[in-house]
């Protein structure tokens, strides 16, 4: 039986991985979106509303709410069409600032109070690993198929694409609506599992960190999402046990120049609040960028793993 604390966090890793695959959903097609976090504050709102105010089961309340966020996500595509580049970023972020000015004012869900006393499901931690395996199955599924190998063709040349006959427009609404439900799915879990949630909750810090874990985990394969949302998940915990591990260091060992500043400085770094963690996933991303572009894992690093067999077209 796992303890509370850990199983929270294997929680909120879950819920990490699965606003992941949100992304990589459209990223696949070439679209990057920023407007993850608007739909996962779709699907939270919706899935709580429906618990709290209906009186719905927890499960049927998590499958609307995804498939709200999922129409709702259809419906920002068809403008995101026409757009690529800096400019679909732009449409998808101010998606996002809407979703949180409609919840802060809105009276029905708490405005700026918040919404309280979201019903607790003691089973999120099954829900959303049950969910993981359903999404990596799905992946790999696509992987497999023509409806894979023509994603991937949009996202290396559009036009090219379109020459060769796929249809590039019923595609790439596809993948945006897959990724807004997926994203309503991560909000609907996180909304049930913390019982509160307000117009900061779901905001554009959040839509940074998601790309943040698809970025560092590597978008050419769907076990990348999983392996970035993972590490940059875990990695503050890994810290604060650091911050620890300080702490039981004997005084006679740091209490001199300069070791005693040096020691400061990295106790008070290691307690990891949010704004410090933006400032590692920036320095993260920065770094990753310059050495590993292409992320922790990709096709060609799979190959060479010995105790897979990837073929071409798997991943």
């Amino acid at each position: 039986m796992l303890d509370g604390y850990t199983q929270s966090i294997l929680i909120f890793t879950g819920i990490n991985i699965i606003a992941a695959y949100s992304f990589y959903a459209p990223f696949k097609t070439g679209q990057v979106s920023l407007g993850q976090a608007g739909f996962m504050a779709v699907g939270a709102y919706a899935s709580a509303i429906l618990t709290q105010k209906f009186g719905l089961p927890f499960p049927v309340a998590l499958a609307i709410g995804g498939v709200v966020a999922g129409i709702v996500g259809v419906v920002v595509g068809f403008p995101a069409l026409r757009i690529k580049g800096v400019y679909l970023l732009l449409l998808t972020l101010g998606f996002s600032e809407i979703v949180q000015v409609i919840v802060l004012s809105w009276e029905y869900v708490g405005g700026a109070q918040g919404f309280r006393y979201i019903s607790f499901n003691p089973h999120t931690l099954t829900y959303t690993a049950i969910i993981i395996v359903a999404l990596i199955l799905f992946f790999a599924r696509i992987e497999r198929s023509s409806l894979g190998r023509a994603m991937d063709s949009i996202h290396q040349d559009e036009v090219a694409a379109e020459v060769m006959g796929v249809d590039v427009v019923r595609i790439k609404l596809l993948a945006f609506g897959i990724g807004a439900m997926i994203a309503g799915l991560a909000g609907g879990l996180y909304a049930h599992h913390a019982t509160f949630m307000d117009s900061t909750t779901f905001n554009i810090m959040l839509a940074v960190e998601i790309l943040t874990f698809v970025v560092v985990g590597g978008g050419s394969t769907y076990w990348g999402p999983a392996l970035g949302a993972t590490v940059l998940t875990l990695l503050p915990e890994f810290l604060r046990t650091l911050r620890e591990w300080l702490e039981l260091l004997p005084v006679a060992w740091t209490n001199f120049f300069p070791v005693n500043r040096v020691y400061d400085f990295l106790h008070a770094f290691l307690d990891f609040e949010n704004a410090k963690r933006l400032i590692v996933y920036g320095i993260i991303l920065i770094v990753m960028m310059i050495v590993r572009p292409d992320g922790l894992l990709t096709r060609d690093s799979l190959r060479r793993l010995p105790f897979t067999r990837w073929k071409p077209g798997h991943a």
